[in-house]
């Protein structure tokens, strides 16, 4: 504790109030009344103030109190501290407009053209001076949600406890994705998975803990169908993943929706698109830390990425 803080210790913040009202009455009497205390009490609360202030504050006078020149230098300054404390205790009218908070949000970095792209160009315009500053994905983002590292997280696991928020975008299906140019393009209508059993495949990894027992969640559904693909190259960065696809005629297993990313799609498309059913579909979930769960600006965020997002 510094030494403004011991000093302000000390302070009642009702004796303030009692000053302002003597100041403006004139009177104990009439201020005991504002206040609904007794006179004995208002004056008691007087004496106070002069110990606080170590000055008498006011003469009597027959025509009622008459401030001292201390008194009347925190006439002066004493209603805009007043207005100032009220104004800590009213909740903030929240305007887009004028908000300059800094969200963090934790996504895999194949998500971001897709996903926070249309987002970022929505706020350029409706709330310019947002910051929204996009972190590596976790296998478990709970303890840093907790903290407060993150505001939010794009992840697929729910969370166990209901201090955190919870929203799924959608389900989705893995596709295999190759350049434009590449043989299976022609042949997509009628590819079979047989058919990528001869070529390599690079793959995206989630976070350096992926090897500590965190599984890809489309691996699941490769299983499902008996598929494993030849991978050759494992990576958390999305520019060495496309870069790759398009040197070569390598094949990724990636969302469905990762073709709304308009710099994705004018590269890549879908060669094949897993046919699995509802439950065996995979849920994009959005997560909340308690501090975004409960915070108004966070919840006006949220609110603007749910109507951007299209998991499809």
């Amino acid at each position: 504790m510094n030494n403004l803080e011991q000093k302000l210790t000390k302070i009642d913040l009702n004796l303030l109030v009692a000053l302002n009202v003597l100041l403006n009455e004139r009177s104990v009497s009439r201020a005991a009344e504002a206040l609904y205390i007794t006179q004995p009490a208002m004056s008691k609360t007087l004496n106070r103030l002069r110990d606080l202030f170590d000055d008498p504050l006011f003469h009597r006078s027959s025509s009622g109190l008459i401030p001292s020149e201390r008194a009347i230098e925190l006439a002066q300054n004493l209603p805009n501290i007043l207005n100032q404390v009220n104004g800590l205790l009213l909740p903030r009218a929240f305007n887009p407009k004028t908000c300059g908070q800094t969200f963090s949000i934790s996504i895999p970095s194949l998500l971001c053209h897709s996903i926070l792209m249309p987002l970022v160009l929505k706020l350029n315009k409706l709330a310019p001076n947002i910051c929204i500053i996009d972190l590596p994905s976790e296998s478990d983002p709970f303890p840093a949600l907790e903290k407060g590292a993150y505001d939010f997280a794009i992840h697929i696991t729910e969370p166990k406890s209901d201090q955190f928020g919870c929203t799924s975008l959608g389900s989705f299906r893995p596709n295999i994705f190759a350049k434009k140019s590449h043989p299976l393009v022609e042949t997509r209508t009628s590819n079979r998975l047989i058919d990528f059993d001869d070529y390599k495949f690079v793959a995206y990894q989630v976070s350096p803990e992926d090897k500590l027992g965190f599984e890809n969640p489309a691996e699941r559904i490769l299983r499902l169908f008996n598929f494993s693909p030849n991978v050759v190259y494992q990576s958390s960065h999305l520019s060495m993943i496309t870069s790759l696809l398009e040197q070569s005629d390598c094949l990724l297993v990636a969302p469905s929706f990762m073709l709304n990313s308009v710099d994705f799609s004018d590269k890549f498309t879908s060669v094949y698109e897993f046919d699995i059913e509802k439950e065996h579909m995979l849920d994009l979930l959005l997560l909340e830390s308690p501090r975004a769960k409960h915070g108004e600006a966070a919840q006006w965020l949220k609110s603007e990425l749910l109507k951007t997002i299209s998991i499809t």
